[in-house]
Order: structure tokens, then sequence, then C-alpha cells
């Protein structure tokens, strides 16, 4: 009985600790700079597309991601707005950062800590070495996905992230390179639409 006790309040402080994690990225993670890999995969649990890049982020409102390969979106928000250029289109989308809090993981993770205000809050067990916390929208909040969890090594870092959106789709997100305030020049979250390219605004 005492080892199972034992065990027991081992995982409720180490699910105390995710939480805990979760709101300590939000209020000592000033700059964060990565890598990224990606992985989207169908309700059948098949991926169907992958994807790599590069991420800063600067908060609050500020990020930038870049996808590698010479078709690769790039997703930029200098904390008003936010351009999403897709170089395949020959097309950029730009429309105010409000519009976009709480829609995408890369606009989440570089807000402000209201989790709490728009979301329910849960610690999930450890796995694969990381500490990990479910988001999931509070009823009459409209979020472009349906459940966010968020994976943290034993630094507090960051470390993966999985959505999953109404249709089961899956995203699977995993950081490495991870750098935590450091210095992120100023010109890193500036977009200047290339010549030619339509650009296509939602006020």
């Amino acid at each position: 009985m005492g080892f199972t006790l034992g065990l027991l309040l081992v995982g409720v402080a180490q699910a105390a600790g995710a939480v805990q994690d979760l709101h300590r990225f939000f209020q000592d993670t000033h700059t964060v700079t990565a890598d990224f890999s990606q992985e989207i995969a169908n309700a059948q649990g098949e991926i169907i597309k992958r994807a790599s890049g590069r991420l800063w982020i600067s908060r609050p409102g500020k990020f930038r991601w870049d996808y590698a390969g010479a078709n690769g979106q790039v997703i930029v928000s200098n904390g008003e707005r936010v351009w999403l250029y897709e170089p395949a289109l020959q097309q950029v989308t730009v429309q105010p950062l409000g519009k976009s809090l709480g829609s995408t993981p890369a606009a989440l993770i570089a807000g402000r800590d209201t989790l709490d205000q728009d979301f329910k809050v849960k610690a999930l067990p450890a796995k694969a070495g990381l500490q990990w916390v479910l988001l999931e929208p509070k009823e009459g909040q409209t979020q472009g996905f349906t459940s966010l969890r968020l994976g943290f090594d034993g630094r507090g870092q960051l470390r993966e992230m999985r959505m999953e959106d109404a249709f089961s789709q899956t995203t699977l997100l995993r950081f490495t390179k991870v750098r935590v305030n450091a210095p992120v020049a100023a010109h890193v979250f500036q977009f200047v639409p290339p010549k030619g390219v339509d650009v296509l605004s939602n006020p």
C-alpha cells in the first residue's frame, strides 16, 4: 500500500509540475528560436504531410515560421498583423493578429498567459520523457483545434505540440535546437511581400 501511495503521490506531483511548466513557459520565456519538424496525420493515423523549418518567437505576439523548401510557407507576425506567404500560389494573405490568436499553435504560444480564460487546462500522465498538458477550448470559444497537447522536458522547455482538429486530423510539431531568451533581431518579424505576388487582406 505504501509503495502504491508513493507512486500515486509522484504522479500527482508530476501532473502539477506539467501545469506549472506551462505557465512558467508563458511567464518567463520572452524569446524562442528553434528548428521544427511537422507531421500531419489523417483520422486513420496515416501521415499525409511532412515539413520542417525554423521558428522565432518574441512574446507577446511576434513570431515567424519559415518552412523549408522552394515553396515553403512563411508565416510572420509583427505583433499587429500576420502575413501568410504561399510561394506556390504567389499569394500573401494579411490579417490582424487578433484574428489569429488561439486559432493556430503559432499564435497561441506567442501570446500572453491567458490560457485559463479560453481553455480547460489539464495535466496528463508523463510519456516519452515529457510532461504533458492538455488544452481544450471552453464552451463558446472558437478555436482552430478541438484539443492541443503540449509536452515539456525536464527543464520546462516546450518540445512537442499535438493538435487535433474537428476532422480528427492530427498535427505533430517537434522542436529541436531550442534557444530561450536569446536576442532576436527586429527585422525577423518584418515582412515585405515579394514583387508580383497577390496580396489579399482579411480585415
